[in-house]
């Protein structure tokens, strides 16, 4: 993991900064890092910050502000993905992945067939901002209660579905993607679980006229299918 790390807006103060307990501990007892160390941080709301460490007085890190980055390695648009409960440690996995891949908000799906299990909002919150560090990203994804699939629907939005038996890549609607990315307008983007939608949900998607995607005639696990739909989706945007 690179050395970024994440600090409360309300411990910046002009070009000062004071990292709070827990993450002091991490930067003088794991990294090692002394007086005079140059770090790189964000607060979470999109504000990066490149600055170098003062005082370690009292075993809290402070120091002097010497950059400021707006929306650093961010997208310029909005992905909410809608993502079924699956076991716990295949979540990790997809949450992990999500963030790395620029998703801005997540939402846990109960479906018909996705796995029957509680899931802590806290633990997916915790994993969210380990991969944010990880790929040095300004905002945390927010992470929404467990919904239903009518719930999370966004009539406003570009909604997308990954579903089997799809006649068509995402390619196919890449005009459509980039109108809606021009228009500001939010993405969400449904996988399934890898039993399929059921007759019911197939039939909502259907009603409320998502774009009906294929990504090929394997059935991909739903982690496996995050990772490839997010890749195409970005790629078809950002190399436009």
């Amino acid at each position: 993991m690179s050395n970024f790390f994440f600090i409360s807006k309300n411990n910046i103060q002009k070009n000062n900064f004071q990292f709070d307990s827990d993450e002091s501990h991490h930067l003088i007892n794991v990294m090692r890092l002394n007086i005079g160390s140059e770090i790189y941080f964000t607060d979470g709301e999109g504000g990066s910050y490149t600055g170098s460490i003062s005082s370690l007085d009292n075993d809290i890190v402070s120091g002097n502000i010497l950059d400021v980055h707006n929306n650093k390695n961010e997208l310029n648009y909005h992905i909410h993905l809608g993502l079924p409960v699956i076991k716990k440690s295949r979540i990790k996995i997809a949450i992990e992945k999500s963030v790395e891949s620029g998703v801005k908000e997540i939402t846990p799906l109960s479906l018909e067939r996705s796995v029957k299990q509680n899931i802590s909002i806290e633990r997916l919150s915790a994993i969210s901002k380990s991969a944010v560090k990880q790929s040095m990203r300004s905002i945390v994804p927010v992470i929404n209660p467990v919904s239903s699939l009518s719930d999370w629907y966004d009539p406003n939005a570009l909604n997308i579905a990954c579903i089997i038996g799809a006649d068509k890549r995402l390619s196919g609607f890449k005009d459509q993607i980039l109108k809606s990315v021009n228009d500001k307008k939010k993405i969400c983007l449904l996988i399934g679980p890898e039993g399929d939608f059921s007759n019911k949900e197939k039939e909502f998607i259907y009603d409320n006229k998502f774009i009906k995607v294929s990504l090929g005639n394997t059935i991909l696990r739903t982690e496996t299918a995050i990772i490839s739909v997010l890749s195409i989706l970005n790629e078809l945007i950002e190399y436009e």
